[in-house]
């Protein structure tokens, strides 16, 4: 049996649909529980160490996917990410789950500018620090079938008058396909070469972001304004208006993340789980 956490979330059900076709009993657990065909679902919280270990005691491995974009209320980034990484870690030597995949970030490191990106370093520390045969994953945004990366992007596209671009909008990014996410994890499970490996996962071009909202806007059939807002003026809007506005689109941290480049050679990913990966604009549709 196969412990998903986040199992629930736009990459837990693409997942667990992989793994059930492919005659693997799954248990998946996630805050919010809700029905996923086929496998046994568990209302835990993954800072809660000890329910977490009994539950999972009869799995070979483990995929930790919980992750949030956005601090709301006690849900920061360090107590999903950091927390919640330790208290997994924790369960799987108790329960003797040596097998852990954790899914990280592209673009973590200690020194990163975003919180996000530190505090999915400092996960990744608790998963290489531990005893574990772990395997860390670090995909860049990742898009697909009940996603909320194009999603957002058409919506807001659809709703504005002029598109806003920060800086020169060529800050680029890497979007990879969520099944092909879903195939290299589900190809490391089987493979103990992978084991103590970090991989960077993208897809096989990189866009500028205001590349990304012509394609999108494009696609709705709409040809609007632009107009192109320095970074330092940028940064006090979204400041000042995240706080003003509980539901303001992007956050400061995401801002940050947005004017840096989000890309990776993915010759290692292409090598070792033999997938060619798809581009964004054959599922922008989806």
């Amino acid at each position: 049996m196969i412990a998903v956490t986040g199992g629930t979330g736009f990459v837990g059900r693409h997942l667990i649909a992989r793994l059930l076709r492919e005659g693997e009993r799954v248990r998946a657990f996630a805050r919010h529980p809700a029905d996923l065909d086929g496998a046994e679902v568990i209302a835990c919280d993954v800072t809660d160490e000890a329910p977490l270990a009994a539950a999972i005691r009869e799995c070979s491995a483990l995929i930790h996917l919980v992750g949030i974009i956005e601090e709301t209320g006690e849900q920061t980034f360090d107590r999903v990410h950091v927390e919640g990484t330790r208290s997994v870690v924790a369960a799987c030597r108790s329960a003797g789950v040596s097998r852990l995949l954790y899914v990280s970030a592209l673009g973590a490191r200690p020194d990163a500018r975003s919180h996000y990106h530190c505090s999915k370093w400092q996960a990744e520390e608790c998963v290489r620090e531990s005893s574990l045969a772990a395997t860390i994953f670090r995909p860049s945004v990742i898009f697909g079938r009940g996603g909320g990366f194009v999603r957002q992007l058409r919506e807001f596209i659809r709703t504005a008058r002029i598109l806003p671009i920060v800086g020169s909008g060529t800050g680029l990014i890497q979007p990879i396909w969520v099944e092909d996410v879903v195939s290299c994890l589900v190809v490391a499970l089987r493979r103990q070469e992978t084991v103590s490996e970090t991989f960077e996962l993208g897809g096989p071009a990189a866009y500028g972001f205001e590349q990304l909202l012509d394609l999108v806007a494009e696609g709705e059939g709409l040809d609007l304004p632009k107009v192109h807002l320095p970074v330092s003026l940028a940064k006090l809007a979204v400041a000042v208006f995240s706080r003003l506005t509980p539901r303001f689109p992007i956050t400061p941290d995401q801002l940050t993340m947005l004017i840096e480049d989000n890309v990776c050679d993915i010759a290692k990913m292409r090598e070792t789980f033999g997938i060619e990966p798809a581009d964004l604009q054959d599922h922008l549709s989806d």
